[in-house]
Order: C-alpha cells, then sequence, then structure tokens
C-alpha cells in the first residue's frame, strides 16, 4: 500500500506541469470530429496563388475561349463585314 502512489507517478508525463494536466477519465473519442486545427499564422494562403498565377491564368482563358469564342469571334466577323458593306453602300450610292 505504501508504494501504491509512486507506481502511479512513475506513468505520469514529466513535460507537463502538474497544474496543467486535465484528466481524461469522462473523455470518448468521437470520430469525424476535429480534435486539431491549423493555426492562421501557419496558412498558406498567398503564395499558391502566385505560384501558379500563370497556368491558372492559361487555365480559364483556354476555358474561356472553347466556351465563348465562337459566339464572340462570330460577333467581330459580322461588325467588320457591316463596317465594310456600309462603306461599301456609301461609296456605290454617291
Amino acid at each position: 500500500m505504501a508504494l501504491r502512489r509512486s507506481i502511479i507517478r512513475m506513468a505520469e508525463r514529466s513535460d507537463v506541469q502538474p497544474a496543467l494536466k486535465k484528466l481524461w477519465k469522462k473523455h470518448y473519442k468521437v470520430d469525424g470530429q476535429v480534435t486539431q486545427h491549423l493555426s492562421p499564422f501557419e496558412q498558406n494562403i498567398v503564395s499558391p496563388l502566385i505560384k501558379h498565377f500563370p497556368e491558372n491564368t492559361m487555365k480559364r482563358a483556354i476555358k474561356f475561349v472553347t466556351e465563348a469564342g465562337a459566339g464572340l469571334g462570330l460577333g467581330v466577323f459580322v461588325y467588320y463585314w457591316s463596317e465594310w458593306k456600309f462603306a461599301d453602300l456609301a461609296y456605290h450610292h454617291r
């Protein structure tokens, strides 16, 4: 009975002060619950944006051109054709 307390003391952590220890008697692990998080000072937010800016810009430009390129091309063609036709009609009917 005299050594019962010393056995428990050997199993305790020595890197944590006794006043700061928390008793985990009623703690149970929950799957899917976030138990750790990343500090805002450790998050790398801006540098991936700057690092991958050229690749992302090219990908977005290519995607935009494939989706809207035909319509924009037709609109530009109609604009220049109508300007030419207006000038042609104005030249012939003066």
